[in-house]
């Protein structure tokens, strides 16, 4: 199995396959109520809403990257603000982060292996190091959002 093929299908099986680490960010998020998506158990730490929104701006931002754009940071910043709490923003938050996470496995896809060894843009860094990045995102922020499930 190539690079590519391995992270790709790392990328897919932290979001919703059988993930090396635990339980996937799907069945870490199964179950959890807007309210609890909502609350701050541990008042210093963000909320798992706050920290979906962040995984999912991220992932719009790195799919943009990858495609070319010169995107700093999330559009709605790096942790925006929850502005509904209501169960329908909690189920379309969820949705922004299928959907972005679906999008950068589209553009994940379309990378050349070829170019893994280059460097990423005006980066100081590959693009198989950034790519890696992404997965490790992913993963911290997955294991942020299963402790505060358990609190």
């Amino acid at each position: 199995m190539t690079e590519k093929q391995e992270l790709l299908n790392e990328l897919r099986v932290i979001y919703d396959g059988d993930a090396w680490h635990a339980n996937n960010l799907s069945e870490i998020l199964a179950g959890i109520s807007h309210e609890q998506a909502a609350a701050k158990p541990i008042p210093t730490a963000h909320s798992i809403w706050e920290l979906v929104l962040h995984i999912a701006g991220w992932n719009e931002t790195f799919a943009a990257r990858l495609e070319g754009k010169n995107q700093l940071e999330p559009v709605d910043g790096d942790f925006p603000a929850i502005v509904e709490r209501s169960p329908g923003a909690w189920q379309a938050a969820l949705e922004r982060l299928r959907r972005s996470h679906e999008k950068v496995l589209e553009v994940f896809a379309k990378q050349n292996e070829s170019q893994f060894s280059n460097q990423f843009g005006d980066r100081d860094y590959t693009l198989s190091f950034f790519l890696h990045g992404i997965v490790r995102h992913i993963v911290y922020h997955s294991a942020q959002i299963a402790i505060l499930k358990k609190a």
